[in-house]
């Protein structure tokens, strides 16, 4: 299923399960009276997060912290197949629960097999990481938790169903925000840096091999590319036309410049829109890899670049874990709020009068610009290409 469909159904089904969940839930409260919440740490935990690689990525400081606390406990972390790569390689949790999401008939029979599992578990705690999702919401009550971390909402829907609210402050780190949710559990987190995410020697060949068929070389000049931006959210990309005057400025300035674009499958058709673009004189130092690396080969091949340019995206976490300089173009969310924290991430951020439009309840992604994406658009291309000389030049120094 494509984002919007399953946004279709998390509202308009979603939205009265929770309602009638919630009476439910209520009406048990006051009959039967409330639960003891007490967590000993030594049963099993359960950690619910389905959209966004880099919302996994700045939840593994969290999700350490946890199996730190309780080495006697489990770790049950549930997602879905999409993330089912990266979640196993991060090495953050003890067992992981899949959803596919291909067809609705599988994506039925694998929640109401998770619920299954999730019950005879017998979960002490349930922490939902989704920004008011109302289908993690339902799970999360499903899993019977005794103690069910979620993040607050004056909605009946929501604060109904979780025992445990915690505050989405929109002005603080996501890695702030995920700290109170550990709170709640009694977990500090002592360490923010990022989980590595191994790679075998094997995947790193692949990646490296892809890029030799172009001629490509180590001692040559690289740059990653990442014109995409996800289904989660189309606006946080930057306009094609402005990807091209970058790209045709930075090989006139560098003769032995060699740029890689990447991106998933899907998103391969959108690539080549842009190298369709480009001239002919400068197409043969392109490398198009997009739907050509699988997710680990890709993260292998990050680390033969000499520098990376982004939309705000999954891909700009994976270049944080593996130290990789970069620079990040941000619109409708807020660098301050969920930028990497490394010290070699340059964050463009213009700071529009609308944003940030993502991850807010009371808005959505395009709301105000109807998806035209002005906070991008006022990006302008003179402004990256700065970015990108002066990190391609550091980073030469250092090599």
């Amino acid at each position: 299923m494509q984002m919007k469909p399953m946004r279709w159904v998390d509202h308009w089904v979603g939205l009265p399960l929770c309602f009638l969940l919630g009476l439910f839930s209520v009406m048990a409260r006051k009959v039967l009276g409330t639960r003891r919440r007490v967590i000993t740490g030594r049963g099993e935990l359960g950690v619910l997060k389905f959209f966004g690689m880099g919302s996994i990525i700045q939840a593994s400081p969290l999700l350490r912290a946890i199996r730190k606390q309780y080495p006697q406990g489990r770790l049950v972390f549930v997602t879905f197949k999409t993330n089912e790569s990266l979640v196993r390689r991060l090495n953050i949790c003890d067992e992981l629960l899949i959803i596919r999401t291909d067809h609705p008939l599988q994506f039925l029979f694998d929640v109401l097999r998770t619920v299954a599992r999730l019950h005879s578990k017998h979960l002490e705690a349930v922490i939902d990481l989704e920004f008011f999702s109302k289908f993690s919401t339902l799970l999360s009550f499903a899993s019977r938790a005794a103690i069910r971390v979620g993040f607050h909402l004056n909605d009946f829907w929501r604060h109904s169903l979780i025992t445990h609210p915690i505050y989405f402050n929109y002005f603080r780190h996501i890695a702030e925000v995920y700290k109170h949710a550990g709170r709640q559990l009694n977990v500090e987190i002592d360490d923010y840096s990022l989980s590595n995410i191994e790679v075998d020697i094997a995947t790193r060949q692949k990646a490296k091999a892809l890029l030799e068929k172009y001629h490509w070389s180590p001692d040559i000049l690289t740059l990653g590319i990442n014109i995409n931006a996800g289904e989660l959210s189309l606006t946080r990309r930057w306009p094609l036309e402005y990807w091209k005057e970058l790209i045709e400025i930075l090989m006139e300035q560098h003769s032995e410049l060699v740029i890689v674009l990447t991106g998933a499958g899907y998103e391969s058709a959108y690539v080549s829109s842009l190298v369709g673009m480009l001239p002919e004189n400068i197409r043969s130092r392109i490398i198009n890899t997009a739907g050509n690396w699988s997710l680990m080969e890709f993260i292998a091949g990050l680390s033969l670049f000499n520098g990376f340019v982004t939309n705000d995206s999954g891909p700009m976490h994976l270049a944080a874990t593996v130290g990789l300089p970069t620079v990040s173009l941000w619109g409708p969310g807020r660098p301050d709020f969920y930028a990497p924290r490394t010290n070699n991430n340059k964050n463009i951020y213009l700071d529009y009068p609308c944003s940030p439009c993502l991850y807010m309840f009371t808005t959505f992604e395009g709301m105000w610009c109807k998806n035209e994406g002005w906070c991008m658009r006022a990006i302008a291309p003179g402004l990256v290409l700065d970015a990108v000389n002066k990190m391609l030049a550091e980073n030469r120094k250092t090599n």
